[in-house]
């Protein structure tokens, strides 16, 4: 299972360039490998990214991609922090390790405050990955995994050229870059999805 602190993440690809975002699906690909994916978990709060709807969407369109999305109704505008979230996060890790729902969980955060649940999940006889960028990592939590996934060297980012006006088709040009060398993967047309159906019933991945 995988377990994503959304906010930790974003908060993470901004302090480096605006204009980098994280392709979430290809995230996924790249901790899963060849193993079997039981859930992937993202977790945030309602307004957390900005004070509209936005976060909504955005959240909604996770679902469509297949992942378990838990939003708390907790984020304070006037400090711009969320609370309750890390904690809902850490109940997931510890509750589905002792339900014998997964043998290793990866965690995408760099937050030390998640070690006392990965000592919780570890001791119920689980491994644990974490997963982060250099700018949000924390050494203790480097230590204190069975496996560390250095995001910067991973092809996780997505970003925009803004200098290309969309075509009337409303498709935009995005480059996938490698974060740590900046060097070009490819150039692919992001066509909006075609949303029927009921959302989330094919995962991504």
């Amino acid at each position: 299972m995988i377990f994503i602190d959304l906010r930790n993440i974003v908060k993470s690809v901004s302090a480096d360039s605006k204009y980098s975002k994280v392709d979430y699906v290809s995230l996924v690909r790249c901790l899963k490998g060849p193993r079997k994916l039981i859930a992937a978990y993202v977790f945030d709060s309602k307004g957390a990214i900005d004070a509209t709807d936005k976060s909504k969407r955005f959240h909604d369109y996770l679902r469509y991609k297949g992942f378990r999305v838990i939003a708390r109704d907790s984020y304070d505008p006037d400090q711009n922090v969320q609370k309750e979230v890390d904690v809902a996060m850490a109940v997931q890790m510890v509750t589905h390790a002792y339900k014998n729902n997964y043998d290793v969980a990866v965690v995408v955060s760099g937050d030390r405050d998640f070690i006392p649940a990965i000592q919780e999940v570890q001791a119920a006889g689980k491994r644990v990955e974490v997963a982060a960028f250099s700018t949000s990592k924390s050494e203790e939590m480097e230590r204190q995994c069975d496996f560390y996934h250095n995001l910067d060297k991973e092809p996780v980012l997505s970003l925009m050229n803004l200098s290309d006006v969309p075509p009337q088709d409303g498709s935009t040009e995005a480059v996938r870059w490698i974060s740590t060398t900046g060097s070009r993967l490819r150039t692919e047309s992001m066509e909006p999805p075609t949303r029927t159906g009921t959302p989330c019933s094919r995962p991504a991945w």
